[in-house]
């Protein structure tokens, strides 16, 4: 069995390395390489389509869902953590027997080694910035990780391999050999905080930047801030206070307000979309329907 019909809603990034897979999967194949602006203009692209593939970055609402009575699945090319932080509106799909499905572990190398270097300039000052007066080592700095899934695990035993001091908080103690912390012993007692969280997950509010205090670094990399706006710019006024930041978890009016500050790092490409990680993603995304046996 073959979809009638595959469409890529939006740049996927993926149709580089598997556009013979996906032809071969289907009767008509459809690649986007641009993002539709509103709901009508997804529904018109994916009209008919049996399958549809999305990255992040569009929402696959329950109205759009609803006026596509064909769809029988969905690909998610980016990671499907729960049904809270998805793109696709999967309790509307479930409703309509679409199989949703998504992909991890792809972009992680990536994030990880801007993590690393973003740290090592700024602890160094080889970039505009340097976190203390005389340049310093990563050797004996306290990291705190909050979220020790697969990208904090990484960001953990790669501060290990530096000889920083690694504790963590999670939902659930982990099987690993640091330290677990409450949230509030972490934040007071870490130089650096690295955050690895779900999509819209918030969990840095007032209390928890006063409990972290001044003359740190917070590091955020996920698809969303992992705090909240109004309490992080007045931590981040303290100009001894700096932030690490991934473009992807800023709004454009934040990148451009952010950008103003000399105190926070933006990058200025998506982190954790490589070449590599494209084609790690690809890889899976082809498998995800393969292991659906709709061939």
């Amino acid at each position: 069995m073959k979809f009638n019909k595959i469409v890529a809603v939006d740049y996927t990034g993926i149709d580089e390395f598997v556009h013979d897979e996906l032809v071969s999967l289907c009767d008509e194949l459809i690649m986007y390489d641009d993002f539709p602006t509103n709901e009508n203009e997804i529904i018109k692209r994916c009209k008919d389509a049996e399958c549809i593939l999305v990255s992040w970055n569009t929402k696959i609402t329950k109205n759009i869902i609803k006026n596509l009575p064909e769809l029988k699945y969905i690909g998610m090319c980016c990671s499907l953590y729960d049904e809270q932080s998805a793109n696709v509106d999967i309790k509307q799909a479930r409703k309509q027997n679409i199989i949703v499905k998504g992909v991890i572990n792809y972009g992680d190398n990536g994030v990880v080694e801007f993590i690393y270097s973003e740290l090592i300039r700024l602890f160094k000052g080889l970039g505009e910035h340097q976190y203390k007066p005389e340049q310093i080592e990563l050797e004996d700095i306290n990291l705190g990780i909050i979220g020790l899934g697969t990208v904090g695990k990484m960001v953990a035993d790669t501060g290990n391999f530096f000889n920083m001091n690694i504790s963590y908080h999670s939902r659930n103690i982990k099987n690993v050999d640091y330290k677990y912390f409450s949230m509030e012993k972490l934040l007071k007692n870490s130089d650096v905080i690295s955050t690895h969280l779900p999509r819209n997950i918030v969990c840095l509010g007032k209390n928890e930047f006063e409990l972290f205090g001044d003359g740190k670094v917070l590091i955020n990399t996920g698809l969303c801030p992992s705090f909240e706006i109004e309490a992080f710019e007045k931590w981040i006024e303290n100009k001894h206070n700096f932030a690490i930041l991934d473009i992807v978890s800023l709004t454009d009016d934040l990148i451009e307000k952010y950008g103003q500050y000399n105190n926070i790092i933006i990058s200025s490409k998506c982190t954790g979309f490589t070449k590599n990680a494209r084609r790690r993603l690809a890889k899976k995304v082809i498998n995800n329907i393969e292991d659906m046996n709709f061939i």
